[in-house]
């Protein structure tokens, strides 16, 4: 019986098509952060003529970048890590250091998920928006919450896969690629 984290799980493939189309997501406002900072400066350099709103346009761009990307670094455990305890301690406190930053994740998110609708409504009720341009503040918490959300099943996916993995007598499950 496949745990949904080998190649073929259907489970697998459908987190990682969600999750892939708000990285794409996540890349294409990052291209677009990259040409509207460059228009910017190229009008401004040689014509002298700043672009209105620059500043707010990246900046709203960059919540898509930062909460669309999280949830596939989450599936894949392609987060910066420090391994420098894995040389020293045995496969299973490696395993067990793994769930316990799993479930902390897991923790933190859940916890971000809770307090984060009160400012999005907030901000809808208020009609909050950007100084220059008018872009409604409440817009941006859409891909805030969504990120949250996907990131935090990502998580859960990913201990479920983990904890099934190992109780079968397999070594932790791992993404496929990845060494460990």
């Amino acid at each position: 019986m496949a745990t949904g984290y080998e190649n073929g799980g259907r489970a697998l493939r459908w987190a990682r098509l969600c999750l892939r189309g708000l990285t794409l997501l996540a890349g294409l406002a990052l291209a677009l952060m990259v040409c509207v900072t460059m228009a910017d400066i190229l009008l401004r350099n040689l014509f002298g003529i700043p672009v209105t709103g620059t500043y707010d346009v990246v900046e709203a761009l960059m919540v898509f970048v930062v909460f669309l990307g999280i949830g596939e670094a989450f599936l894949d455990d392609a987060h910066i890590t420090v391994d420098v305890i894995d040389h020293f301690v045995s496969r299973n406190a490696v395993y067990l250091f793994k769930i316990f930053g799993l479930l902390l994740s897991a923790a933190f998110l859940g916890m971000l998920l809770w307090h984060m609708p009160t400012p999005a409504w907030d901000a809808y009720v208020y009609q909050d928006r950007k100084p220059d341009l008018p872009i409604m503040l409440y817009w941006l918490w859409i891909p805030c919450l969504a990120g949250m959300f996907a990131a935090l099943l990502a998580v859960l996916f990913r201990l479920g896969c983990l904890i099934r993995g190992h109780g079968r007598g397999r070594p932790a499950a791992n993404p496929p690629g990845e060494s460990r």
